[in-house]
């Protein structure tokens, strides 16, 4: 009985460090991947070619500028994402109700950015905001991880 008390504490204090370590590393930016930069695209270390201007058009909260390693990221990705929610609801729903997903948030943004372009159904609108939130995504990991 003393051996199935310690396998199941050990156990959940395993589930409790892992849980602890995920949910740090997608709720919190590591400072290298902040926005340190202008984007220019052709200077200094800037990677790709992000069209700022179709981002900012469509929010302020989405403006761009790059981290230290040159990848585009919004200025402020927190105010940038719950602008996206606010604004993208029925994209962030359609995307959520076709694959079964669970509700969008750091945790599992990345499913919504692999899988926001593949949608088949609902209104055009929804399809395109569906669209938009995985090129929002593709600019949103930046401030988390390196490509």
């Amino acid at each position: 009985m003393k051996k199935i008390i310690l396998i199941s504490v050990f156990c959940f204090i395993v589930f409790v460090v892992l849980g602890l370590f995920i949910i740090r590393k997608s709720l919190f930016m590591d400072p290298k991947f902040k926005y340190s930069q202008e984007y220019e695209i052709g200077k200094r270390n800037i990677k790709g070619e992000v069209d700022i201007s179709y981002f900012t058009s469509k929010s302020k909260d989405f403006d761009i500028g790059a981290n230290k390693y040159g990848y585009a990221v919004f200025k402020n990705p927190n105010k940038a994402f719950s602008r996206l929610k606010k604004e993208y609801k029925k994209g962030i729903k359609l995307i959520q109700k076709e694959f079964k997903f669970m509700p969008l948030s750091n945790l599992n943004y990345k499913k919504y950015k692999n899988y926001g372009w593949q949608v088949k159904h609902g209104s055009v609108d929804e399809k395109e905001q569906a669209k938009f939130i995985s090129t929002f995504m593709d600019i949103y990991e930046n401030s988390y991880e390196l490509n």
